[in-house]
């Protein structure tokens, strides 16, 4: 099953999509792009741990941290 949602891009450059949601199709958006997936947020638990230990590293990407935990 997949949701429709719609989204509308209102500003681009090379650098920056900015995109607009509607608040009732946010949770839908998160959803969709699996932010609510368990494996997503043990990346985060565990990227905030570390960034509350003082390990700290600058990031360029969420990619970043998921290769690392492969």
């Amino acid at each position: 099953m997949s949701a429709k949602l719609a989204a509308s891009i209102v500003k681009k450059n090379t650098d920056i999509v900015n995109i607009q949601i509607k608040k009732e199709d946010f949770e839908s958006f998160c959803n969709a792009a699996g932010l609510f997936k368990e494996e997503f947020l043990e990346i985060l638990s565990a990227s905030d741990k570390d960034h509350q230990e003082g390990r700290i590293k600058e990031r360029k990407s969420l990619m970043e941290i998921v290769e690392e935990t492969k």
